[in-house]
C-alpha cells in the first residue's frame, strides 16, 4: 500500500486521540508504540487494513464509518499538500477521472513491483454525468474510494450517487459508478 494511507491515518489519530489511545490502536493493529508511516514507503495492505479495524474497534463504531471521518481529514490534509492536484481539476468528475495520473505519481518512489501494483489500481472511464471506476485493489478499499468521492463532491457543492456494478464495497475487484449532479438538485 502506497504510505499516503497509513500516513494519513496516523495523522489523524495524532490529532484525535490521546497518544496512549493512538498507542493501543497501533498494537491492536499489529504496529509496535512508536511506529511512524512514511509517504514515500509502501506499508504491508493487511496491516495497514488492520490499522483502521482497530480504529473502529477501540472506538466502537464501523470501519465505515471510520473511512467517512478519515476520508474528510485526508481532502483536508490533501488540498493543503497537493493543491495542484485539485486546482487542475474544478469539479468533482475532472478529479475523479486525474485519479490513475495522481496515483502513479504518487508511487514513482516505490520499487518497480509497487509502482505497477498502484498503476493497475484504478481504470477510469468518464460518463457524461460522472465516471466508471474499474477499481483492483488487494487492500479492498473501495469504501474509503468512495467516501472521498462523497465528501469530495459535497466540498464542491454536488451530490455523488454511487452505485456497483459488480463487487461491493469490500470487493477486491469492483466497478464503480459515481454519478455527480448539482447540490441544489438533489
Amino acid at each position: 500500500m502506497l504510505g499516503i494511507i497509513p500516513h494519513t491515518i496516523d495523522q489523524y489519530l495524532k490529532t484525535r486521540v490521546p497518544p496512549e489511545a493512538r498507542a493501543g490502536i497501533l498494537g491492536r493493529a499489529g504496529f509496535p508504540d512508536g511506529q511512524t508511516f512514511r509517504l514515500d514507503t509502501e506499508y504491508d495492505d493487511e496491516s495497514c487494513c488492520a490499522l483502521v479495524d482497530a480504529i473502529a474497534a477501540e472506538t466502537g463504531t464501523t470501519t465505515e464509518a471510520v473511512f467517512d471521518e478519515i476520508s474528510a481529514f485526508f481532502l483536508d490534509w490533501a488540498e493543503r499538500t497537493f493543491s495542484g492536484f485539485f486546482k487542475v481539476a474544478p469539479d468533482t468528475r475532472g478529479f475523479l477521472l486525474l485519479q490513475p495520473e495522481i496515483h502513479s505519481s504518487l508511487a514513482c518512489g516505490l520499487r518497480a513491483s509497487g509502482q505497477r501494483k498502484v498503476a493497475d489500481k484504478f481504470r477510469v472511464e468518464a460518463l457524461p454525468d460522472g465516471v466508471r471506476i474499474h477499481y483492483r485493489s488487494s487492500n479492498r478499499l473501495g469504501y474509503f474510494y468512495c467516501a472521498l468521492a462523497h465528501c469530495l463532491a459535497a466540498r464542491r457543492g454536488e451530490v455523488a450517487e454511487i452505485s456497483f456494478l459488480d463487487g461491493d464495497v469490500g470487493s477486491a475487484a469492483a466497478i464503480i459508478e459515481v454519478r455527480l449532479k448539482p447540490a441544489l438538485a438533489a
